[in-house]
């Protein structure tokens, strides 16, 4: 099923139902404002929709309209919203790196618009405040991944919610720290919030820092929780940062259901079919080799049997031809599957170059997925 609709402030594209999926809608909304939030770090204010509606820590995936240029990355991406949504406004934040999206992001004019879909409701256990206020909320957050907490924190302050909550903010340094200021004015204004926040290399920092200094681990934690199997854990940030938190969170004797990372769920079924059609197009790649390894053994055989019933003498331009064909087939067939294995192996080795990188900053073991 597929509506359609239109309202003022950016353009209702369209409700896109399957029996099999959750209820998307899409937008078009156009830029307002670019602030710079930290080195290297920006936020994005874009027009808030008409009866746009969503959940604080709730996330979006943004598209950009004809860009001027794009790479392997493609032209969508997954952002946190970082406004609450009671605010005028949609902002997102990100650490800027020299892809063509975020070129093209940070070069636009304001009043271009971008295309964002939503999903209509967050699924059960999403990266979105629990209900019971009983259960603390404790927040472990390296860098960017603030964004969803910042929404989540705000919503909760200015609804005044009874949830207790903890928020422990690893940066490497405080001109690194996106909100850090607006962090340390919510924890004035709500006394259920706690803001601890921590540097790794506050020598690096022009500015003084009185504040914890390290990375998050278990005696740090319990320095501000009283009871750690108690609260409900959120986790975000750089991937070997999460793993890192989930292994301290198991080493602590928290329970599984109660910690949450950010994933981006809902939208993950467009990856999953994208991820399945390059999948397929391997499978023909290797099925054409194999093909033609079949085709140059059976050449091979003509050949030879050409050779015997003829001669040496008797060779023609087009067995040498032939025999040249066999000769390109084979280093073909031994060069791509080779050629794909060292990409796979480079993708790895890098995964695996920035896991060992944060296992020795934390003297653990195990912290990443092999592969």
């Amino acid at each position: 099923m597929l509506q359609s609709n239109h309202n003022m402030h950016g353009t209702f594209l369209f409700n896109h139902v399957r029996p099999s999926s959750m209820k998307r809608v899409a937008y078009e909304v156009a830029l307002k404002e670019k602030k710079q939030l930290a080195e290297g770090t920006i936020a994005f204010v874009f027009e808030k929709p008409n009866r746009f509606h969503f959940q604080a820590g709730q996330h979006i995936r943004m598209t950009l309209i004809h860009p001027p240029e794009t790479d392997s990355e493609g032209n969508s991406r997954f952002f946190s919203l970082a406004n609450a949504p009671q605010e005028k406004d949609l902002v997102i934040a990100m650490r800027m790196r020299d892809t063509a999206f975020k070129r093209v992001l940070e070069r636009m004019p304001i009043g271009d618009k971008v295309r964002i879909e939503i999903l209509l409701k967050s699924p059960h256990g999403s990266f979105t405040l629990h209900d019971d206020p009983s259960k603390p909320a404790v927040f472990l957050i390296g860098g960017i991944g603030i964004v969803p907490a910042f929404s989540m924190i705000k919503d909760a302050t200015e609804r005044k919610l009874p949830h207790k909550i903890f928020l422990f903010y690893s940066n490497r340094r405080p001109e690194d720290a996106p909100f850090l200021g607006e962090l340390e004015n919510l924890a004035k204004q709500n006394p259920a919030f706690k803001l601890i926040a921590t540097m790794t290399r506050p020598e690096k920092s022009a500015k003084t820092w009185r504040g914890e200094t390290g990375y998050i681990d278990h005696s740090m934690l319990e320095r501000y929780v009283d009871d750690l199997q108690s609260p409900i854990y959120y986790l975000a940030g750089l991937p070997e940062m999460v793993n890192a938190m989930k292994i301290v969170l198991k080493d602590s004797g928290v329970n599984e259901e109660n910690r949450r990372a950010e994933e981006f769920s809902g939208f993950i079924m467009h990856l999953n079919n994208a991820r399945t059609n390059q999948a397929w197009k391997r499978y023909l790649l290797l099925g054409a080799i194999a093909l033609m390894i079949i085709v140059a053994v059976i050449m091979h055989a003509t050949v030879a049997i050409a050779l015997y019933k003829t001669g040496f003498s008797a060779f023609s331009l087009f067995t040498i031809g032939l025999i040249l064909v066999i000769v390109l087939f084979k280093v073909f067939a031994i060069f791509k599957p080779k050629h794909l294995l060292g990409l796979n192996m480079a993708k790895r080795n890098s995964r695996r170059g920035k896991c060992r990188k944060y296992r020795s900053r934390h003297k653990r073991k195990n912290t990443c997925k092999k592969g």
